[in-house]
């Protein structure tokens, strides 16, 4: 894991994870075109606009050619690598998460395959956050919640027991009426498939 030197903060910071193998799609999402830019610089723009130089990235799977991309379009972005991102999105949330400087009050987590989303949707999360900065915030979609989440630091130290696929999902319930729920639909879309792919190259969202 490499962690450069950030300047320390203690407001929000986004960890954006994008360590994924792709294993169902046969091809890096993180390189997906919505027809024009890649979902991976499209999340990084619409985090870079919600919380300007408190962006970190983690990185596993194509992780040359996604620090290419990035070097090329954000020089100097903070990069983690997680040597382990096959074991599942567990390691590479803990690893962001715990790169973080410790002064920061919270991390938005935010994945790099929901080509929907843009700064406005971070913004209205952010905006609930910042009411009661420690309950954790998260989209709610298609009957349930998920992705992008805000998780405010009380609630860091239970990510190391997470393992595999898990995600902060069953933290977050275990903060019962604490946590609250911003309705954002345009969440739900994710790319996991050829068709999925197909669907964000032609621009037919």
């Amino acid at each position: 894991m490499s962690s450069p030197a950030w300047p320390s903060s203690n407001a929000l910071w986004c960890v954006l994870l994008a360590a994924g193998g792709s294993r169902r799609l046969g091809y890096p999402k993180q390189l997906v075109r919505d027809p024009v830019r890649p979902l991976m610089l499209r999340a990084m723009d619409a985090a870079q606009a919600v919380m300007p130089g408190r962006v970190l990235v983690v990185l596993g799977a194509h992780s040359l050619r996604l620090r290419a991309l990035l070097a090329r379009n954000y020089a100097g972005i903070p990069v983690v690598k997680n040597a382990g991102w096959q074991d599942g999105i567990a390691g590479s949330l803990v690893a962001g998460v715990g790169a973080v400087p410790r002064e920061a009050s919270g991390v938005l987590v935010l994945l790099s395959d929901q080509p929907d989303l843009r700064a406005a949707s971070l913004q209205r999360l952010v905006d609930v956050w910042q009411r009661r900065p420690g309950q954790p915030v998260a989209a709610g979609y298609a009957g349930d919640f998920g992705v992008p989440v805000i998780l405010p630091r009380r609630l860091w130290p239970e990510l190391r027991s997470l393992q595999g696929d898990a995600g902060a999902r069953a933290i977050l319930r275990s903060a019962g009426s604490r946590m609250r729920i911003v309705t954002m639909p345009e969440a739900a879309f994710d790319v996991d498939t050829r068709e999925d792919r197909r669907r964000v190259e032609r621009a037919l969202r």
